[in-house]
C-alpha cells in the first residue's frame, strides 16, 4: 500500500509489541500424581489434576474480538503474550469455558484445541457457538449442576456476571466451577462482581485452590461485574481457600485502570496473608503442596 499502512500491517507490527513472559511452563514434565498448575495468561489455565489434564477459558492468541473470516479477529491486542501457544499446551482431556464473552471464549483458539478425545464444558444457552467444532462431547452445565468427565467432578457455581456474546442473547450464562478429584477442590471463580453467591453455594465445601478475577473493574460501572481486587481477596477469604491465584489481569487492556494496578491492589489487601498468594505473574508453574 503506497502511502500508507494496511490495516493487516498495522495489526502485526502491534502484534510484534507484544511482550514475552519470564516464565514458561513444561507440561511434558508435570507429574500425574500432583496438581499442576499453570497461568497461561489472562483468564487461560493450563492444569494437570493428577493426571486429568485440563485447560480452562483458553484465549492463547494475539487478539481477541470477533473473527469475521477464518481465524483473522478484529479485537484487543494482548499485552503480555501467552505463556503458551495452542500446539504447545500439549493433549487435553477436558476444557472448560465459563462464558461466551470473546475473552474467554477464543474461536480461533477452540478451533486449534478441538479434539475427539477432550471433553468440553460450557454455560447453558452457549451450545450453539460451539457449532462445527469436533470434540469428543460438548456439555452444557446450568448452575448447581454438576457432571463428572475424564474422573474430574465439575459443578457450575453462580456468579454475578452476565455472559452473553451478543447483548440481546440475553439468555446465555456465565459459570463459575469447581472441580474435585481425589479430595481436592480446586474453584475457578470467573467474571463476577462482588457476590455472597460463591459463600452459599461453597459452603461446607474445603476449597483447596481458588483462582479469582482481579481486573476490569474501572470505571465504577464495571464493578456490577467484575470485582476489585479487595472484593476479589474478600471472595476467597469467604470460601476460606487456602491457596489463591490472582488472574483477569496484566494480558488485554480492557478497562481504564492501570494494568499493573490490580496485581498491586491485591497485594495490598492479602498484606499479611501472601504466602496464600501463588502466582503472581504469566507463566509461573505451581504444584499443591502434598
Amino acid at each position: 500500500m503506497t502511502g500508507g499502512i494496511s490495516v493487516i500491517d498495522k495489526v502485526f507490527a502491534e502484534q510484534t509489541k507484544l511482550i514475552k513472559p519470564n516464565f514458561s511452563p513444561s507440561p511434558k514434565k508435570w507429574s500425574s500424581n500432583e496438581v499442576t498448575i499453570a497461568w497461561l495468561g489472562h483468564a487461560s489455565f493450563l492444569i494437570n489434576f493428577f493426571g486429568t489434564r485440563i485447560i480452562i477459558d483458553p484465549a492463547l492468541t494475539s487478539n481477541i474480538g470477533i473473527t469475521p473470516i477464518g481465524n483473522f479477529t478484529i479485537g484487543p491486542t494482548r499485552y503480555v503474550a501467552s505463556a503458551l501457544k495452542s500446539d504447545e499446551v500439549g493433549p487435553i482431556d477436558l476444557l472448560l469455558v465459563s462464558h461466551a464473552h470473546t475473552d474467554h471464549f477464543d474461536y480461533p483458539t477452540l478451533r486449534k484445541l478441538q479434539s475427539s478425545n477432550t471433553f468440553a464444558v460450557t454455560a447453558k444457552n452457549t451450545l450453539p457457538l460451539w457449532k462445527g467444532m469436533n470434540y469428543q462431547s460438548i456439555d452444557e452445565l446450568h448452575w448447581q449442576n454438576s457432571k463428572s468427565f475424564a474422573g474430574v467432578n465439575v459443578k457450575a457455581i453462580e456468579g454475578k456476571h452476565w455472559g452473553a456474546r451478543i447483548p440481546w442473547k440475553k439468555g446465555m450464562e456465565a459459570n463459575s466451577y469447581l472441580l474435585s478429584k481425589n479430595g481436592i477442590n480446586l474453584f475457578f471463580g470467573a467474571d463476577t462482581g462482588y457476590t455472597e453467591l460463591f459463600r452459599q453455594q461453597l459452603d461446607g465445601t474445603p476449597i483447596d485452590v481458588a483462582i479469582m478475577g482481579i481486573g476490569a473493574y474501572s470505571p465504577k460501572s464495571f464493578e456490577a461485574r467484575h470485582a476489585t481486587p479487595e472484593q476479589a481477596w474478600k471472595m476467597a477469604e469467604e470460601i476460606s481457600a487456602k491457596w489463591v491465584i490472582p488472574m483477569h489481569w496484566g494480558s488485554f487492556k480492557l478497562s481504564k485502570e492501570p494494568m499493573e494496578e490490580p496485581i498491586a491492589r491485591f497485594r495490598q489487601a492479602a498484606s499479611g496473608q501472601m504466602e496464600k498468594v501463588v502466582i503472581q505473574e504469566t507463566g509461573v508453574t505451581w504444584i499443591l503442596p502434598r
